[in-house]
C-alpha cells in the first residue's frame, strides 16, 4: 500500500523511512524552497527573454529553444549559489548536513506538446531512478519552478511499488552514461539515440497519479518509485527542479528501498556532496545497490 503523506513534520529519520516503505511526501512551500524556485525563474527569465518563459516555445525555433536552455540547463546546475540554496533548503527540513548529502540539482524543461521531447527536454518513459544506477538509499526532491496541472506534472505508478517491471536495466551502465550520454543531450532534437533503461512492457495507467503544485511545492519520494514525465497537453512549458539526497546512516545500514528489477551496473554515488562543505561523498563507504530483493 502506497500512502500520500501532506506536510506532516517529522525528524528526517521518520522520513525516510516512510519513503522507504514506498510512501509519497507532499510539503507546501517553505522560504527555503521558493528561494530556489525564484532563484531558478531569475536564471530562466534572463536565458529567455525577452519572451514568457513559459510561452517562449511559441516564439523560438526548436535550435534556438535548445540553444538556450542547453547553457540554461549546466548553468543553474554548476552554480554555486543553487547548492547554497539547496543546503538552506535541507537544513530547514531538518537534515543533518554533516551526514546528508545531495547531488546537484537539475532544471528540467518540458514544452507543450510535440514541440521537443528529446535531449535537453527529454521526456521521461515509465522508470524507477535505480535503473539509472541510483541506491536503493537515495531519496527523490521534486519541485514545481512554476505551478503545475495535472496536464503537465509527473506521473506516479504506485501498483508498481511492489510489482516487478521487465526492463533493460541491464544494459545500463552509469559510467558510460557519464562519458557518452550525458555530453550527448544537445544533439539530441529529433530523437532521443541515447542509451536509457526503458520498460520492455507496457505500464498500467489504472494507479497513475499526478500531484499537481504550486511554486516551491515539494513532493519526496524513493528512487525505487515507477515515475515517468507526464505528457504536456497544457499549453506551456513546464519547468521543474529535482535533486537527490543520501543519509550517510543508511548507507552503513544498508537501509533503503526494495529493488525488485534493476539489474544496471555502476552507481551514481560518486555524485553526491556533502551538504555541510559540498566535500564528494566517500564511495568506498556504500553497499551494494542494486542486488534483487535487498
Amino acid at each position: 500500500m502506497v500512502g500520500l503523506v501532506l506536510n506532516h513534520e517529522m525528524p528526517c529519520q521518520n522520513r525516510r523511512s516512510l519513503l522507504f516503505d514506498g510512501h509519497l511526501l507532499v510539503y507546501s512551500r517553505i522560504d527555503a524552497t521558493d528561494a530556489l524556485a525564484r532563484h531558478a525563474i531569475a536564471i530562466i527569465a534572463e536565458a529567455l527573454a525577452p519572451h514568457d518563459a513559459e510561452f517562449a516555445q511559441f516564439d523560438l525555433s526548436v535550435e534556438s529553444f535548445v540553444e538556450r536552455v542547453g547553457p540554461l540547463k549546466s548553468r543553474f546546475t554548476n552554480d554555486l549559489r543553487t547548492k547554497e540554496l539547496v543546503r538552506d533548503l535541507l537544513r530547514s527540513f531538518g537534515c543533518d548536513l554533516t551526514t546528508t548529502y545531495f547531488d546537484v540539482p537539475r532544471l528540467r524543461v518540458v514544452p507543450h506538446g510535440d514541440y521537443l521531447s528529446s535531449g535537453v527536454s527529454y521526456a521521461y518513459k515509465a522508470h524507477r531512478d535505480i535503473w539509472y544506477a541510483s541506491p536503493t538509499h537515495q531519496v527523490n526532491w521534486w519541485m514545481p519552478v512554476f505551478d503545475v496541472t495535472v496536464d503537465r506534472a509527473m506521473s506516479f505508478f504506485p501498483e508498481y511499488w511492489s510489482k516487478s517491471v521487465r526492463n533493460s536495466s541491464s544494459d545500463f551502465d552509469y559510467g558510460e552514461w557519464c562519458r557518452v550520454g550525458r555530453t550527448m543531450a544537445t544533439s539530441q532534437v529529433k530523437e532521443d539515440t541515447r542509451k536509457h533503461p526503458l520498460p520492455l512492457e507496457a505500464i498500467s495507467q489504472a494507479s497513475e497519479l499526478r500531484i499537481a503544485g504550486t511554486r516551491g511545492d515539494v513532493i519526496m519520494f524513493s528512487a525505487a518509485h515507477l515515475h515517468a514525465t507526464a505528457p504536456n497537453h497544457s499549453g506551456r512549458t513546464r519547468f521543474s527542479i529535482d535533486f537527490r539526497t543520501i543519509h550517510a546512516e543508511d548507507l552503513e545500514s544498508g537501509r533503503g528501498a526494495p529493488n525488485i528489477d534493476s539489474e544496471s551496473t555502476g552507481s551514481t554515488l560518486g555524485d553526491f556532496l556533502r551538504a555541510s562543505d559540498f566535500e564528494p561523498i566517500e564511495v568506498n563507504r556504500a553497499l551494494p545497490h542494486n542486488q534483487p530483493g535487498s
